[in-house]
Parts: C-alpha cells; structure tokens; sequence
C-alpha cells in the first residue's frame, strides 16, 4: 500500500500531484484517442533492448504502473530511498492498470549522470481518450548500477521546467507551497479576467 506525508495536508496532496503529473493552464497534454491510441500506450519498448539508464527508467515505471513499491523504491539512488522513506513519501505515478509508458531518448554526458526522457500515458476507459504526460528522469550511477536520483517536469506551458529532487524532500515540500502559490494566482486573474469579459460594459465608453 503507497504512503504519503500526512495526506490531510494541501501542501503535500499538491506534491503528491506534482510528483505524479505536470500541471499546464490548459490541462495535460492531449494525445490521440481511438484504436491507434490504445495500441500505441499498449506497445512500449521492450525491455529486451533497453540497457543502462534506460533500463532502469523503465524498471521504474513499470513497477509504479503495477503498484509494486519495493520494486520502484529499489531503482531509486540509496540516498533518495533514505529521505523519501523519512517524510512518507512516494515518488511514481499512481499504479493503473489503463496506464502504459515509453521510454525515450537518452542524454548521458559521462558515465556517472544520466538523463532519461519518458512518457506516461493513460487511457479513460469510457471516452477512449488518452492522456499523455511528458518527464525527464536524472539518474547517478551507483555501485549497485543506475539509480533515479529526481526528475524535471513542465509545469506550465512556455516556462522551464521544475526540477523535484527526491534526495531532498525539503526542497520539493517548499517548492510544492511555491506552486501551491502560483496556481492560486493564476485562477484569481483568471476568474477576474473571465468577469471583466463578461460585464456589459466592461468596453463601453464612460458617459459624461
């Protein structure tokens, strides 16, 4: 069964989000629906021809897909499994069985870091529409091979990318209170925006 931090907290029901999907003003991406959607999240790569980090990113998320916590917390950097297991938290996407993934292009500058591109896509039973959303995984190799140290994620469209290290829970507590922020603001302006479009005479000249 998957823990978090005392659950009741927002601050920690909205890294539990961030940890499992970015968040864009306009929602997740939207992939295609249909058959060829579905036989497309049914087919990722098989493992067969994944090696090093790549290997590790897919062991990762397919035990997160199936809800296996020892077998994902075990593709983790051993420092990351000690801070994620001192606050309650976990670090894969929720387990579903209408989820698939792909892994994708690998980015290793030298033999000691890793970047490993993913997609994690799933499938609403009742619509056939498939949700598709983007990741990038830092690994270090370790002694006991390569290990999954965080992972970058688009926030919001058009902006950088928010960096969760899992070595430093701290860190993405406080940056979960930012977003918590930001998200907030964003709705106000545009709630605010929406109202002023809808006053009749939000355009219309003062009379004198």
């Amino acid at each position: 069964m998957r823990h978090s931090l005392a659950r009741k907290h927002p601050v920690v029901i909205l890294l539990g989000l961030l940890l499992a999907v970015p968040i864009g003003c306009g929602g997740p991406e939207q992939g295609p629906s249909g058959p060829e959607a579905t036989q497309q999240a049914a087919t990722p790569a098989a493992p067969a021809k994944l090696t090093g980090p790549a290997l590790t990113v897919h062991t990762f998320l397919a035990a997160a897909q199936r809800g296996d916590d020892q077998g994902f917390n075990a593709m983790l950097t051993s420092l990351a499994r000690t801070k994620m297991a001192e606050y309650n938290l976990s670090p894969a996407p929720a387990a579903s069985d209408k989820a698939r993934f792909e892994v994708g292009e690998v980015q290793a500058p030298n033999d000691q870091l890793a970047r490993v591109a993913c997609r994690w896509i799933e499938t609403d039973p009742e619509t056939n529409q498939s949700t598709a959303r983007d990741a990038t995984y830092v690994l270090r190799n370790e002694p006991e091979g390569w290990r999954i140290a965080g992972v970058t994620r688009t926030v919001f469209p058009n902006e950088p990318p928010m960096l969760l290290n899992y070595e430093d829970p701290e860190d993405m507590i406080r940056q979960a209170k930012l977003l918590e922020a930001e998200i907030r603001r964003r709705a106000e302006a545009a709630q605010s925006s929406a109202t002023t479009a809808r006053s009749p005479n939000a355009d219309a000249a003062p009379h004198r």
